[in-house]
């Protein structure tokens, strides 16, 4: 009976972990939804519930994770408090709503938009911000995918430790 669970584990993992790169999908969400899964049909064998509470925060960290980075990488390149906020708002619009480019666009235009809105900054220096704003979401990008790496890694050192 373990065998089909594992296998269907590894397909929803892997469908996470592709979804660390694709922002129209919660990746480490995904993986955390797999895992939990697995371990209640498994009755928490391998999979225990001190690894399941653990891949949450390791979910929340990538997750708050993208938002931090996104700020950090804007404040690097001129962006106020508004312009972060605009991002982080523009990043969660864009995951929501389907708009083309997603996450990239809307922190784009939020940052840009929100500097020139709340700050009164010229274009150039608006542009600049949202700029970027989107190496943040690149670089928030490339974090949640290492944050879902670690992940399915102890999840698979889990199923393996314990035997097939």
């Amino acid at each position: 009976m373990t065998a089909p669970l594992n296998i269907m584990l590894m397909v929803i993992i892997l469908l996470g972990l592709a979804g660390t790169l694709l922002p129209s999908l919660p990746g480490t969400g995904i993986i955390l939804i797999g895992a939990l899964l697995h371990a209640v049909l498994t009755d928490f064998s391998p999979l225990v519930w001190q690894v399941i509470l653990f891949l949450i925060l390791l979910c929340l960290a990538g997750y708050l994770g993208q938002y931090l980075i996104t700020a950090v990488a804007g404040r690097q390149m001129g962006a106020s408090k508004s312009g972060i906020v605009g991002a982080c708002l523009g990043m969660l619009a864009g995951f929501i709503l389907p708009i083309p480019g997603g996450i990239f666009a809307g922190a784009f235009i939020g940052a840009v938009a929100f500097e020139i809105i709340y700050d009164f900054k010229d274009l150039r220096l608006a542009m600049r911000s949202g700029a970027g704003s989107l190496v943040g979401v690149l670089l928030s990008l490339f974090f949640e995918f290492t944050v879902g790496l670690v992940m399915v890694g102890l999840i698979f050192y889990r199923l393996f430790q314990s035997g097939p």
